[in-house]
C-alpha cells in the first residue's frame, strides 16, 4: 500500500501532534525555539515520521539529527548502528545518548531504546503546525 502525498501529510501531522515537541521559549530569552522533535520507541513510527519529514516537508537532510535514550544495560554503539541503518541517518548526526537510571528493576525497558528525531528549521516547523491546524479545523 502506498500513501498519497495528502495521506502522508495527515499521518505525519497526526504523529507530530501526539508525540512531537511544541514551540517553547528559549531559556533566558523571550524568543521561541522552533525545533521539530519527535520521540518514540517504535521503529515503524520513527520511520513513518521521517518519511513525512523527507517527502512532505522536504526537510534538509543534513539538519536531521538523532538522539537515543537508553538504559545502562544496553549497548549504545549497537543501538546507534541499528537506528542509523534503519533511519538512514549517519552516525555522525547522532547527538550524545542520554543514559537513564532504571529505578524499578521489575520493569523491562525497550531493548531498542527510545529515539528522538530533531530537525531545527523555523519555516518547516510552521508548515507542520499549519498542516495540523488545517486538519483539526474540521473537527
Amino acid at each position: 500500500m502506498h500513501l498519497t502525498n495528502r495521506e502522508l501529510a495527515i499521518l505525519g501531522a497526526c504523529l507530530y501532534s501526539c508525540e512531537g515537541t511544541k514551540a517553547r521559549l528559549v531559556k533566558g530569552r523571550k524568543q521561541k525555539h522552533f525545533a521539530v522533535e519527535f520521540t518514540n520507541k517504535d521503529p515503524q513510527l520513527i520511520k513513518a515520521f521521517l518519511l513525512f519529514l523527507r517527502n512532505s516537508i522536504k526537510a534538509e537532510e543534513d539538519r536531521i539529527k538523532a538522539q537515543l535514550f537508553i538504559y545502562s544495560d544496553l549497548s549504545e554503539s549497537d543501538l546507534i548502528s541499528y537506528w542509523s541503518h534503519l533511519c538512514n541517518i549517519p552516525i555522525c548526526r547522532f547527538n550524545k545518548s542520554i543514559v537513564l537510571i532504571q529505578r524499578n528493576h521489575k520493569y523491562k525497558p525497550n531493548p531498542l531504546g527510545t529515539m528522538k528525531i530533531r530537525y531545527t528549521h523555523k519555516q518547516h516547523y510552521l508548515e507542520i503546525q499549519g498542516i495540523i491546524d488545517e486538519l483539526f479545523k474540521q473537527f
